[in-house]
């Protein structure tokens, strides 16, 4: 799991931020390579994407807040599973995520909460409301080739 391979090399975080870093790799990895990394939708939760198998995995070790730690992990090397991906796909994913580690818990919140893919999924919803509508991973590619296309 990509969760796991993103605590292991980028160290402690809170599931909030492992949440968005799943995210954006999923959404650029999607607008790039024109398919998905994460084998799941992505919900728009109050406080931005959320994936709900990763949600139920971590749910235990983790609140919102806390930090996760790969020492609180009881999981294989995440290592196999990331070494199966193209050379291509590694690296590009590392510098996504080299770049977006530095961003603070609220700042990958507040991008998230800018964008359309997450915006569009919470329409009728008020800021603070639950929600679980799927985002849509067409939306979502297409939104971030945008951007990466300038």
């Amino acid at each position: 799991m990509l969760g796991n391979y993103i605590i292991k090399h980028y160290g402690p975080m809170s599931h909030l931020k492992l949440q968005k870093l799943l995210f954006y790799c999923d959404a650029y990895h999607l607008a790039y390579f024109d398919t998905e990394l994460v084998e799941d939708e992505f919900e728009a939760w109050m406080h931005g994407p959320v994936s709900r198998r990763v949600y139920d995995s971590f749910k235990d070790k983790s609140v919102l807040f806390a930090d996760l730690s790969f020492s609180d992990l009881n999981v294989e090397d995440p290592d196999t599973a990331f070494d199966m991906l193209a050379s291509s796909q590694k690296q590009f994913v590392v510098e996504v995520l080299d770049t977006l580690t530095k961003w603070t818990d609220l700042d990958l919140e507040t991008a998230t909460h800018s964008e359309d893919p997450w915006k569009m999924a919470r329409v009728g919803y008020a800021a603070g409301d639950k929600c679980s509508v799927p985002m849509s991973k067409e939306l979502t590619r297409t939104y971030y080739k945008q951007e990466l296309n300038g």
